[in-house]
């Protein structure tokens, strides 16, 4: 896999933070959670969904892939679906890595935007803070969002605990210039809201950090998406 220095990681840092549904139960989770799963009516994918307070989440990244392109592609407006690793442009071969399946697709904005099925949406900034406040506080919400244990995230960290059944995993990003970046190291979400004609708010977790951080990136990059229940 490409590799390439996270040269959007110090613009997180000055902004810190401390339908067709099949709605079976899922009891699966260290936590003894109870989850729903929601299947997506445009392709059949299925994910597990969860209350955590007041919201409604996709407790998996979203994996709705119309079009794959390879990591060399960039646009600031025209929709992008990147897989992790992959560099063509076929769709069933995509589809078949196992980076597909375990941390679903990479969006730029302009496709994040568009992408969540209908009932769901995009979280905004506000949104994805609500979500950290509910955690204890974004300073220490990343601990109780990720994933716990080495499967994934490749750290010891007994304070990792998925509390609340989030199970946000490292699936990195696709930088410009055709670079895939962070696999295991940090995860990398969009939101809805746009910081100015370039950028967008995204949201960053890491192996050594406890916190949910926010900060601006550019609207080409590739991010993954969790959805929230409109």
């Amino acid at each position: 896999m490409k590799k390439h220095n996270f040269m959007i990681l110090p613009l997180i840092m000055v902004v810190f933070f401390a339908f067709t549904s099949s709605c079976k139960k899922d009891n699966e989770g260290e936590n003894n959670i109870t989850y729903e799963n929601y299947t997506d009516p445009r392709d059949g994918e299925t994910y597990k969904t969860l209350k955590i307070g007041e919201q409604v989440w996709m407790t998996e990244n979203l994996r709705y892939l119309p079009e794959v392109v390879g990591p060399d592609s960039g646009s600031q407006t025209i929709p992008l679906y990147y897989v992790l690793v992959y560099e063509g442009k076929i769709v069933t071969e995509a589809k078949a890595s196992p980076y597909f399946e375990t941390y679903g697709v990479l969006y730029n904005w302009a496709a994040a935007k568009i992408a969540c099925p209908p009932g769901w949406h995009l979280p905004t900034e506000t949104e994805w803070m609500q979500l950290a406040g509910y955690a204890g506080g974004a300073g220490i919400a990343g601990n109780k969002l990720k994933e716990s244990g080495t499967a994934h995230w490749g750290v010891i960290n007994d304070e990792i605990t998925d509390q609340y059944g989030f199970t946000a995993l490292p699936g990195g990003c696709c930088l410009t210039g055709g670079l895939f970046d962070g696999l295991q190291n940090f995860g990398t979400w969009w939101t809805k809201t746009e910081f100015d004609s370039t950028q967008a708010t995204y949201i960053l977790m890491t192996d050594n950090g406890t916190g949910v951080y926010k900060g601006p990136s550019i609207k080409e990059h590739g991010f993954s998406i969790r959805c929230v229940k409109d």
